[in-house]
């Protein structure tokens, strides 16, 4: 038995999220149907981060095991021939037996993309969320992005049904940025909640729109703030898990990537 790692990419507009569920393709359904039919067994994958319906992946990363030791460039080359539309397996590794995809991931990095122009080129549309309008600062809500970082309770910022047991999170760096018409938040986290990055998103909108001061977001962190007073949750569909940090060097020299 040999454990790999493999960092995927999926359009997840194709799909009902990453996690297996009854009825709903998922991209672990599709990853886990492939890998069985090349190990001729049953293979159970794990991934690092469970995006949901409609949210993309840039380097998703997923750890399962194969009966039998494999090339790893032959594998990567076996698994992407038959990997269904939209997912692609970027690079592959063999990694120690015990590496967990999920477990062992110190940071996961996510980055939201907007669109801000008159008009959009086609081609982004899928990948982007299209605000229109000129009475947007982001530049103010870029402000209140240094409130975020930080250790911090995160209940305000997740979906109600799925608030954990433990909804403190360390954010690393928050930032915004822009160039021309496209504005993307980047984010670095050890790890988040449900909806998180697009209900932020949605606040720092209510900041943009000159609704909320930059300092506002601090009082999102009291427990029983009314919830009702928040932004809205932003669609999936500019939304993508960019990067997982193992803290190591996970690839070897050869499977680099862009």
């Amino acid at each position: 038995m040999t454990r790999y790692a493999a960092e995927l990419s999926y359009n997840g507009a194709l799909y009902f999220g990453w996690q297996v569920q009854p009825d709903r393709l998922s991209v672990q359904e599709a990853v886990e149907k492939v890998l069985t039919m090349l190990n001729k067994h049953p293979v159970a994958v794990t991934g690092a981060g469970r995006t949901d319906s409609g949210v993309h992946a840039r380097g998703q990363v997923c750890s399962f095991d194969m009966l039998e030791e494999w090339d790893e460039f032959r594998l990567l080359m076996a698994l992407n021939s038959n990997l269904p539309e939209g997912i692609s397996a970027i690079r592959l590794t063999k990694v120690r037996p015990d590496f967990h995809a999920r477990y062992d991931a110190q940071k996961r990095e996510y980055i939201y993309f907007l669109w801000t122009g008159k008009t959009i080129y086609p081609h982004i549309v899928p990948f982007t969320h299209w605000i229109k309008g000129e009475r947007y600062d982001w530049g103010i809500a870029s402000e209140a992005c240094r409130f975020l970082e930080g250790e911090h309770n995160f209940s305000n910022f997740c979906r109600a049904s799925n608030i954990p047991e433990d909804p403190v999170r360390r954010m690393y760096r928050v930032k915004l940025h822009r160039r021309g018409a496209l504005i993307w938040l980047r984010i670095l986290g050890s790890g988040f909640l449900t909806n998180m990055v697009r209900i932020i998103m949605g606040n720092l909108e209510l900041i943009a729109k000159g609704e909320r001061e930059p300092e506002w977001i601090n009082s999102l962190f009291e427990a029983g703030y009314d919830k009702s007073f928040s932004g809205r949750t932003f669609p999936p569909d500019g939304l993508f898990l960019w990067r997982i940090d193992y803290g190591e060097t996970l690839w070897n020299s050869h499977n680099r990537t862009l």
